[in-house]
């Protein structure tokens, strides 16, 4: 699928926006694509740059954030977000098996307890929204009230950017 609106590159944007970006291709080395999409509205993409990051910080192990945001994107049928968040998920130590596992999460050894909850509360919160009282308190008591949180808001961020990803055809980067 094409993209279904125009990639905003540098030349293109506000001097704001610019200077955004020239952050962007310092710290990543590149201006993803969902960028360039979100730069049609210039102030959600400042605001979101500057809540998304802090996902990435706090209590929650960084494999866990990614076997859940990996797993909503294979629900949603996601390949932008699946690439990417794959390739993060190896960066922080999860092995392509376990990729490759999710969708036979519930029967395969490769997984803890503790991942296997985790994945079924990603896919719960994608597919019902609501999710069991008791997988909440598993959590809760697997993880603590700051982890738990912080994965509820990564499952919630990946379903907005897989909608926003998908709506709007975002290619991979070449």
């Amino acid at each position: 699928m094409a993209a279904r609106l125009p990639y905003l590159e540098r030349e293109h944007v506000s001097a704001e926006t610019q200077a955004l970006y020239d952050g962007l291709q310092q710290s990543r080395g590149r201006v993803l694509n969902i960028w360039k999409l979100m730069a049609h509205h210039a102030r959600s993409l400042s605001a979101f740059l500057a809540w998304y990051p802090k996902l990435a910080e706090g209590p929650l192990d960084l494999k866990l954030r990614q076997l859940a945001y990996v797993k909503v994107s294979q629900l949603n049928h996601c390949w932008y977000c699946t690439t990417h968040n794959t390739s993060l998920g190896h960066k922080v130590g999860v092995s392509a098996e376990k990729f490759s596992a999710l969708p036979d999460y519930t029967k395969s050894p490769l997984f803890t307890s503790v991942e296997r909850m985790v994945i079924r509360y990603a896919e719960e919160m994608t597919r019902k929204v609501q999710v069991e009282a008791g997988l909440v308190a598993s959590l809760r008591e697997a993880l603590g009230t700051e982890a738990l949180t912080q994965l509820t808001l990564t499952i919630c961020a990946a379903n907005f950017t897989n909608r926003f990803n998908e709506a709007l055809g975002t290619e991979l980067e070449r």
